[in-house]
């Protein structure tokens, strides 16, 4: 089986829900995060063979996002690709696609990753109004939010995530102190990676439309270095009555974009690129829709089967914080320690652009990898609907 490395790992700033990027389009977002990937490598557009991004909330921004996104950063007509959408993995799964087809020899350099404007997700009208309204007494027509609808509500039950999250908690009996302290980490972890400037090796500084003009985005703006146990103690409950999820333990509703370049060893000798790491492998697993925070659990394990390893072998971890109910779980289930798990905070601090938080953590992970000086990292993700997707990495 081909090798396959990573040559390149960037992001945009995490923008806050109806934040700095409230008026960027995902494809603007995406763009910026493929020019940026493409430069640091020192490769350009037209050496790509493919391209592969996760979106979800596609809706109103017209065709194949990806292609859009592509031909503004300057790729050529030439290379085409695709969108990936598994819902919060899409972003992760457009990487190990991208992965596949470098091992099965069909491509040597291909650009992956994800891109997200929840800010920008509209509302809609059902097909009924392409038909015309008849009589609308006992079946009244209501604008659809598409926002939860296609991105943050269970199809099959019509459940906000957190209303699944919160049964989950129960069934494992976890409390809201626990859930709180994991929050409580995220935050603190990811303040102080930023004062430290230690996310300015991932971050591609983005330029906005300002109220009065120009304005330098560098830095992740959902952070509250100011939470305390006490403050999070403190929030009422926002999916249940007497529930354990609140507005500061559960992610960010979020704007972003991620990008990867992966290359054979064959497109490393021909470009002269200098590796950031190399592939170890991925895996994905599912189970019942409303147990969705857990299913990274199966999906590490499969993994580590695959690979022929045990937890003690990864010096980190990442683990997407849809709720810090998950890194609970995570930590729990497969014993890793928060020492060694997102050690520079996660969605509850950073946010979680759903289509691109796949791809985010996997640069975020390469980045704690070199800062740490640890070797192995293995990174893991839900999504809505029970599945989930796993990825590892050694540098080089």
């Amino acid at each position: 089986m081909r090798e396959v490395y990573v040559v390149a790992a960037v992001r945009t700033p995490i923008g806050k829900f109806g934040g700095v990027f409230k008026d960027v389009s995902p494809v603007d977002l995406g763009a910026h995060a493929m020019r940026e990937a493409l430069a640091r490598a020192g490769v350009e557009g037209k050496a790509l063979d493919l391209y592969v991004f996760g979106n979800v909330l596609r809706a109103g921004h017209g065709q194949l996002l990806p292609r859009q996104a592509a031909l503004k950063a300057g790729i050529p007509k030439e290379v085409d690709g695709y969108q990936v959408d598994m819902v919060c993995a899409s972003g992760m799964m457009a990487v190990l696609n991208a992965v596949q087809f470098l091992r099965t020899g069909e491509a040597h350099l291909v650009l992956a990753g994800g891109m997200e404007s929840m800010s920008q997700a509209g509302f809609y009208l059902s097909h009924r109004a392409r038909w015309g309204y008849k009589f609308l007494l006992g079946a009244p027509e209501n604008l659809q939010d598409i926002l939860l609808r296609d991105g943050l509500s269970d199809p099959f039950t019509g459940e906000a995530m957190g209303e699944q999250a919160e049964r989950l908690a129960q069934d494992h009996g976890v409390t809201r102190q626990e859930i709180d302290e994991a929050a409580y980490l995220s935050h603190k972890r990811a303040a102080e990676a930023t004062e430290k400037g230690l996310f300015a090796w991932e971050i591609a500084p983005m330029e906005v439309q300002g109220r009065k003009g120009p304005v330098v985005v560098d830095r992740d703006e959902g952070i509250r270095p100011e939470t305390t146990l006490e403050s999070l103690a403190a929030l009422r409950p926002a999916f249940k009555k007497d529930g354990v999820l609140t507005a500061g333990n559960s992610s960010q509703i979020s704007d972003g974009a991620a990008a990867l370049l992966l290359a054979s060893e064959e497109a490393v000798k021909a470009h002269g690129l200098k590796p950031l790491a190399r592939v170890l492998g991925g895996a994905w697993a599912a189970g019942e829709p409303w147990r969705f925070p857990e299913a990274p659990i199966p999906a590490a394990k499969r993994l580590l089967d695959r690979l022929g390893m045990r937890v003690s072998d990864f010096g980190l971890f990442e683990n997407n914080e849809a709720f810090a109910l998950n890194n609970v779980l995570f930590s729990r289930l497969l014993d890793v320690p928060y020492e060694r798990l997102n050690v520079f905070g996660g969605a509850v601090a950073l946010g979680h652009p759903i289509g691109a938080s796949g791809a985010r953590i996997l640069v975020t992970l390469l980045n704690a990898l070199r800062a740490k000086g640890e070797e192995r990292g293995l990174a893991a993700i839900c999504h809505g609907t029970g599945g989930s997707v796993a990825f590892a990495v050694e540098r080089v």
